[in-house]
């Protein structure tokens, strides 16, 4: 059922607004978000190809809130992050794919730290993950809303704000406790005989006009400390389960690759590249032979 209430509303515009401006310093180029819609709450979210699906998890809080970004939107900042042109249309490389994943991830904590922020919370502690298993996503109802992206010279893009009713109760009470304290007794007591409410009114706003950086300079330095997971994948084996329970130390079992052939590289769980294991002062590395292997037919 579509959510009519204002003061949601007004969060959410609130958050997109912060998703905007978190987007806007990565691609360096002005970035709108539209006015948020409200939608039909979903009974139950899924994980497909076409989305990111991020769960974002304020402390002050203590619910997560789920947001949905357009794959391929997101793809196209990334290319222009790294010096591309954003056009892009087909299959994603395996390495934009995992930048795809920790921008949204960055966008995710900005608008919870945003929502925190508006209803006077602490935004600190706010996290945020892809979400790759629809178990860890918290329980519907949900209310729901939906916001268009216009981001200068790229196909406009757009991502949803799922936020579990636990959450909307906590939030709208807050918002409510927030306004009693700031507001004066007149504007109390006016409140207090209201008969209809009316939701927040927010200022304009338009973004501050940036340059555009040279190829291959783009602003990836606001991504480059974020903590990425390599590993190292000298082959696979299957194994039924009464195998596995009895190796013992000293067993050996044969993997699907011979020793010539070269490891697999993962980032992020994605194969990025193949190379050789060599001996670096005593310590085991990876020498990169191929870059990019499944981008291959």
């Amino acid at each position: 059922m579509a959510d009519s209430n204002p003061q949601l509303k007004a969060l959410a515009t609130a958050m997109s607004r912060a998703g905007a401006e978190a987007l806007g310093a990565l691609v360096d180029r002005p970035v709108r978000a539209g006015e948020p819609a409200a939608t039909e709450s979903p009974d139950s979210i899924r994980l497909d190809s076409e989305h990111v699906v991020t769960a974002a998890t304020v402390p002050a809080l203590g619910s997560a809130l789920v947001l949905r970004f357009s794959k391929l939107g997101l793809a196209r900042c990334v290319d222009v992050m790294v010096g591309g042109s954003g056009e892009i249309s087909g299959e994603i490389p395996a390495m934009q794919l995992s930048i795809v994943s920790e921008t949204a991830g960055q966008l995710a904590s900005a608008m919870a730290g945003a929502l925190a922020e508006e209803i006077g919370l602490s935004a600190n502690g706010t996290a945020s993950s892809v979400v790759e298993d629809a178990g860890e996503l918290p329980p519907p109802p949900y209310h729901s809303f939906a916001i268009a992206l216009e981001i200068e010279g790229l196909e406009a893009g757009s991502f949803s704000i799922d936020m579990p009713a636990l959450l909307a109760n906590k939030v709208t009470e807050h918002a409510a406790s927030r306004f009693q304290q700031q507001a004066s007794p007149q504007v109390r007591e006016q409140a207090r005989s209201s008969v209809q409410a009316k939701p927040a009114a927010f200022a304009a706003m338009s973004p501050t006009p940036l340059g555009t950086p040279a190829a291959g300079s783009a602003n990836l330095d606001l991504v480059h400390d974020i903590p990425l997971q390599i590993s190292a994948v000298l082959g696979r084996a299957r194994m039924p389960l009464r195998e596995v329970v009895s190796l013992q130390p000293g067993n050996v079992f044969e993997l699907e690759k011979s020793n010539a052939e070269p490891i697999d590289l993962y980032v992020n769980n994605i194969l990025i590249a193949r190379g050789e294991v060599v001996v670096v002062d005593d310590k085991f590395a990876v020498k990169i032979s191929e870059l990019n292997p499944g981008d291959r037919v």
